[in-house]
This record gives C-alpha cells, structure tokens and sequence, in this order.
C-alpha cells in the first residue's frame, strides 16, 4: 500500500497541487441546499481545505521527509472531506459511502504512524499492517452486504482493532514513558475519540451537525500534533539534538571522524568514495592501506594514552603532505581537503583515482608510498622518548578483483599483512591468493569429511635394533590422499587440520588406533611400545587426558606401551599448563618422546626437569662423506644420548648407506624404509610373526 501510495507523489510539484485540486471537480453541491445542515457542510469543508492546502504546499516546498508523511496527510484530509461532503449533502438514508471514509480516516491515521517511525520487528510490523488493511476491507464489504443491519457492532469491531494497533505501535516506537504518553495524548486520544463519536452517530445518539464539528476537531488535534512534532524535529536538527527522530544522523555524527588522529574515520571514508565511484564510474580507483609497523613498542612503554599523542603527530604530518594532491579522494566536504582516514587499529587509508586512459598507475602508486614515508618525520618524541616511525602498505585495485569496496579493502589490508611479514616497503594483492584461499577452504571442507568418514590412510612403521634386527617398537602414522589417490605432504596434512579444527578429532582416532594396535601386538607375544605423535601445543588440554585415561579404561591395556610423541619446538613453546598436562600424562604411566631432537640447552634443560623415555633424531641428511657437519652433530647426539643413559632411535633411514653411516656413528636403533616402508594395521600380525622367524626366531 505504501508503495502504491508513494508511487502517486513521485510527479513534480505542479503536477501534485493539480492532480490535488482536480479531486474536488468530482463532489457536487446542490444549489438548492440552503438548510442548516448544508450551511455546516459547506463551513466545515472551507475550513479543512483552508487549513490543509497551505501545509501541503509549504510540506512540498520543505523537504519534510523523515518528519513528515504529506501523502498519508493528503489522503487523510480527503477522507474527512469526503465523510463531511456525504453527511452533509448526501442522502438522508445513505450511512455507506460516510462510515467507509470514517473507517479510511482512521486507516490513514494509523499508516502515517506506523512509516513515520522505526521498525525494529519487521515481522510485527508485517503482520500489524495487514491486520488494518483486511479489517478495513471486511468492514466496508460488510457495509455494502449488510447496509443497515449491525453497522454499530461492524464498526465496534474494526474501528477498536485500527485504534488497539495505533497504541501498540506508540508503545513499541517510543523509547521512555514520557515520549510514550505524550504520543498517546496526542495523537492516540483523537482516534480515539474520533471512533466514539462515529458510535454516537450511527446510534443516533447526536445530530449530524455536532458529529462534523467534532470530526473536524479530531483533525485540528491531530495537525497540531503533527505541527508540533514538525517544529521540535526542526528545532532539534538545527541544534544537532536529533536523538529522538534521527538516530541515523547522531550514530552518523559520532562516526565521522576519528577521535585519536582527527582523521575522517572508515564510515565516512567509504561514504565519499561511494560517491566518487558513482559519479566517475570510469576512473580507476586504487585503495592503499599503510601502518606504522614499529608503533607496537610505543603502546608498550607509553602507554595507549601517551601514544596516541604520538600517533596524531604522525597522521598530522602524513596529512599534510598529500593535502594537495588533487588524484586523491577527498574524504572532507569543507574547504581543507582530508585526503587520509583511519581504519581499524593502526591502519590508514588513502584512495588513487586516476582517469581511464592513465596507464603509469603502478608508477604512481609507488610514488604516492615514497612520498609518505618521506612524509614520516625522523624522530618523533614525547617528552625523554623518541622513535623513528616505518611505514609499509598494501595496495589493491577495485573492480579488479571484486566490486565490493568493503572487500577491496580487505585485500589491501592482506596485501599489507604480506608486505610487513616479507619486510617489504609495499606489497600488491594478488588475485592467486583468492584462488588458493577459496581451494584450502574446499580442502579443509573435504578433510573435515574424510576424517568424520574414516577414509585416512593409516600404517605402522617398526623400530629395530640395528645390530639383530629384534623388534623394539612401532611407530603409528597417518596419510591423507588427494582426489588422485597421491598423499599429501605430511606438514601440508597437518596444516589443513589445524586451520579447519579437526586436529582434535584427528588425535582422538589416532590414540583409538594406538590401543588397537596394542592390543592386536599381544596377541601375537609382542609387547612393544607404539608412539604417536602430536603435533600441535593445542592438543595439550586436560580432555586429551580424560580421553587416554578412559581409553585404557575400554580396552584394558596398561599404559606404559604408549608413548606420545611431542616434537622439539612444540615442547618448547609449551605453556605450564601444557607441561602439567604432560606431567598428568606421565602419571598414567603413558611415556614421554621428544622427535627432532636438536640438542639444544633448552631442551636439555626440559629433559633434566621431566623423564623422558626417548628421543628421536632426523637422519635424512646423513651422508657417507667424514668430514660432513650434519655427521658430527648426530654424532655428538648419539653420544651425549648414551651418557644421558637415553634411548636414541634415528628416522627416516630408507637406505643401506644410511644405516650404515648411523650405525658408524654409533647409533643402535633405527626406523625408516630400510626396515619397512609402512605396515597396515590390519596386516601387522602377521606382519610381525614373519618378522620374527626370519630374524628372531624362538
């Protein structure tokens, strides 16, 4: 309905005022009508008129929009003019064609409301409006059913559902109880009244003179009430306290600039390159995102209070050189142009726009960047401290990539983060990088799947004695095929599972596997330990206690033939709750191994502290040469491992070269292809009885 409506008044002034008072042509007045009754008609209808057509011009010539609804007003005045033409000059018998206009009075009232203020609940608002429009309909179709049966009932009934809604709808608009029944006096009590006095009317209970005199009064109150209203709205706009009917223009005052810097903030700046993006649609528009990327250690010895006068001198002076470069948008509508805003945290933004034909944009670009490094005083200082600011950027391009302006920015913002982890001074988004992001997240989707589904690959590799080939323990690992069947990198693997969360779930099947497998071992009398590792300080969490505990629980298997492997770094970087986890872990009798170890006096330290039941070293860069460095590291390993009285196993010796070089060096146990390239758990059985009677049989 109110498109409808709207869609009327979209025509020019002078078209409106026409089409207004052409609607007048259509009433008749008869010429031999000079009762009372006519002379109140013909008063009462000047007066409306004289009342109503100079605040439609005025309304038309001030853009009342936001305070005032004129074509829910000129609607509304109609309907009382044709409730009055009807009473007064219709037929004595005829009560339709008045209460219809009575019932439309009353709908238009309610509509002016309810677009006059905020819908926080559309689909109350939804439902209220259509609750109206059909009560309103079914009541004037009942009129032309039924015109002389009940029509006080019919009109109890829809006029209190129209006048119920107007109240809801004040209760629900309005903020606070003063605001509320303010509204309700003024505007809600005139309905009101208006539908009684209709009631009176169709039971003859007044003449027709007082009930238009009373009518016409209900229009007065409510103009007043929307005059009033139009005044305060006015008045507070111009005094810039539009808080109670321009929430939109406050929120947009508090958001225009930035209270550290000065700068225009990320609301205005994308509201004005909005605007230059439609009026030079054919212009390129280049976003550059910059930071200071050493401002971290201001904030931690300054303070944020302290540094924030540091940070206004610097946008001050990165300000100041660009404020005349006209290819800059301008994020200011006053006669200083701002050609810099401020995003999030220490981010700022400038915007390139250069004509369709420049082709030395890059060129530009790279000039526009040195000059505001240069820009960057050499040493800005408050009081006794003083710091060299360097800046680094990341630039994207918009409709290159994507069309939203929100986006593009977001790319210019990784393009920096590029650019300040590669120590660069600038960095271009690549359109690559959307590709591999969009292909990890369908990775990750398709992980996620495979681990819920089981479809890994899981195998076994043995650990040996160099010196008899007797078992002293396996080793379970996992793979994770593409859709051609070939494994992943294993790093990659496990990459893709922390990014998309599923490394939990992952350890969880793996510790399951583990129990599994032991107990497959036993049967076969072998009671070797299997390790697993975990690759991630995360996975240190009370749960994953709770979980090895009730699986020892479930399958009865004692704990010490599982070892969890814990690589060097992650060791390292451990928390103290990760290291009371691990001490938990070593009191279920579960053993402790360190993998890739390097030898280093931290870990050195750490294995001082904790009882560790092994370590592991990389042999992979073993070679056959003697005076190679990577020999004399493992060797000097192998050595400090076997005064520490600590089990040493070198991996990934897939060859014969390998093994014999590690077994010089002085190494005892070894894992890798030279032993077995991967058993399946499945197989291991029979696996590990082959093994035995081929190189230890009882």
């Amino acid at each position: 309905m109110d498109f409808c409506i709207l869609s009327w008044f979209k025509a020019n002034l002078k078209t409106s005022v026409y089409s207004l008072l052409s609607l007048f042509c259509i009433l008749s007045f008869p010429a031999y009508s000079s009762t009372s009754l006519s002379t109140y008609g013909v008063i009462n209808l000047a007066f409306i008129l004289g009342l109503s057509i100079p605040v439609i011009v005025i309304s038309l010539l001030y853009n009342f929009k936001g305070i005032f609804q004129l074509r829910y007003f000129v609607l509304l005045t109609l309907s009382l003019i044709g409730l009055i033409y009807f009473v007064a000059f219709g037929e004595q018998t005829q009560i339709i064609l008045p209460l219809m206009f009575s019932i439309l009075y009353l709908v238009f009232i309610y509509f002016s409301w309810a677009v006059d203020e905020t819908d926080s609940i559309p689909t109350v608002t939804k439902i209220s409006h259509s609750v109206v429009l059909v009560s309103s309909a079914l009541y004037i179709a009942a009129l032309y059913i039924y015109p002389n049966e009940n029509n006080y009932i019919m009109w109890v009934f829809s006029s209190g559902t129209v006048v119920a809604l107007i109240a809801v709808r004040i209760k629900c608009t309005t903020s606070d109880v003063l605001t509320c029944i303010t509204h309700m006096s003024l505007f809600w009590l005139p309905v009101l009244y208006f539908s009684f006095i209709v009631f009176l009317w169709i039971n003859q209970d007044i003449e027709k003179q007082w009930f238009m005199i009373n009518a016409v009064a209900c229009y007065i109150l409510f103009f007043l009430a929307s005059c009033w209203k139009i005044a305060l709205a006015r008045n507070a706009r111009s005094s810039d306290q539009t808080e109670i009917f321009f929430p939109e223009q406050i929120e947009l005052a508090r958001s225009s600039s930035d209270s550290a810097t000065n700068l225009p903030s990320q609301k205005q700046a994308f509201r004005h390159i909005n605007k230059a993006l439609k009026s030079h649609s054919k212009d390129k528009f280049t976003i550059i995102v910059f930071k200071p990327i050493n401002f971290q250690q201001v904030n931690k010895i300054l303070g944020y209070k302290n540094s924030d006068i540091l940070l206004l001198q610097l946008a001050y002076c990165l300000q100041k050189s660009v404020e005349n470069n006209p290819n800059l948008v301008n994020f200011n509508n006053s006669q200083v142009p701002i050609r810099i805003a401020r995003l999030r945290g220490l981010h700022f933004l400038v915007v390139l726009q250069l004509e369709e034909k420049e082709k030395n944009r890059d060129i530009l670009v790279e000039k526009l960047c040195q000059e505001l490094t240069l820009a960057v005083p050499d040493a800005m200082s408050f009081k006794s401290f003083s710091l060299n600011f360097e800046l680094t950027f990341g630039v994207s391009f918009i409709n290159e990539y994507v069309n939203s302006l929100s986006q593009t920015v977001a790319h210019a913002e990784d393009a920096l983060l590029k650019a300040e982890s590669n120590q660069v001074l600038m960095s271009y988004f690549n359109k690559d990088e959307i590709i591999y992001t969009e292909s990890h997240l369908l990775q990750m989707e398709r992980l996620k799947q495979d681990i819920t589904q089981d479809n890994l690959y899981w195998y076994v590799q043995p650990q040996t004695r160099v010196e008899d080939r007797k078992l002293v323990g396996f080793e379970l690992l996992v793979q994770w095929h593409n859709e051609n069947n070939i494994p992943i990198e294993f790093q990659g693997f496990i990459d893709t599972a922390e990014h998309s969360g599923e490394i939990y779930l992952l350890t969880k099947q793996m510790i399951t596997r583990a129990f599994k497998l032991i107990l497959r071992l036993q049967r076969v009398s072998n009671y070797e330990r299997v390790s697993i590792k975990l690759l991630s300080q995360y996975l240190l969490e009370p749960d994953l206690v709770s979980f090895i505990e009730k699986q020892i629980a479930t399958y009865n298997v004692p704990a010490k033939y599982l070892i969890i492997e814990l690589p060097e770094k992650v060791v390292l970087s451990a928390s103290e709750r990760a290291k009371n986890i691990i001490d938990e872990l070593k009191s279920l009798n579960v053993n402790i191994a360190i993998s890739d170890f390097s030898g280093s006096y931290e870990s050195l330290r750490y294995i001082r502290k904790m009882a560790v039941h092994q370590v592991k070293i990389d042999c992979e860069r073993i070679s056959e040469a003697v005076d190679d460095p990577e020999n004399a590291i493992i060797t000097s390993l192998i050595d400090l491992t076997k005064k520490m009285n600590l089990p040493l196993i070198g991996t990934s010796i897939n060859n014969k070269s390998t093994e014999k070089a590690f077994t010089q060096m002085g190494g005892e146990l070894a894992q890798g292809e030279v032993v077995d390239r991967g058993v399946t758990s499945d197989n291991i059985g029979s696996w590990v009885t082959t093994w035995n009677n081929l190189y230890n049989p009882v």
